[in-house]
């Protein structure tokens, strides 16, 4: 059974198409699992692109950006990544507003996003 993407943009010029797949809760921290369509360039190729992720809630908490991994998909067809802020939202939040921020060559272009909280 395939999920349905909490939602997709064009980003990085409109040459790539940001998914995201899945929203995770931890207990102290949050999950975002999204894709790139097509693929991020890799090292070998073009210079590499960094994501950062800012995020706050609707009762006005902060997250740190805690990290996150991406990598080419078993097919090569696209980049599958996720990244994860901290701490975890608190049970009364609603909604998380995250921003993405993608990073090449010393420019930085950011996509803003509202999500629902389960």
């Amino acid at each position: 059974m395939t999920r349905t993407p909490l939602l997709s943009l064009p980003v990085l010029d409109g040459r790539h198409q940001l998914t995201l797949r899945r929203l995770k809760l931890k207990d102290d921290s949050f999950t975002l699992h999204y894709t790139i369509t097509p693929p991020l360039p890799d090292a070998d190729g073009e210079t590499p692109v960094l994501l950062a992720l800012e995020a706050t809630d609707d009762l006005g908490n902060e997250y740190l950006d805690w990290g996150g991994a991406y990598g080419p998909s078993p097919d090569g067809s696209r980049t599958d990544g996720s990244l994860t802020g901290q701490p975890a939202p608190p049970p009364g939040a609603g909604t998380l507003l995250v921003r993405v921020a993608f990073v090449q060559r010393g420019r930085e272009m950011s996509y803003d996003m509202t999500l629902r909280l389960p």
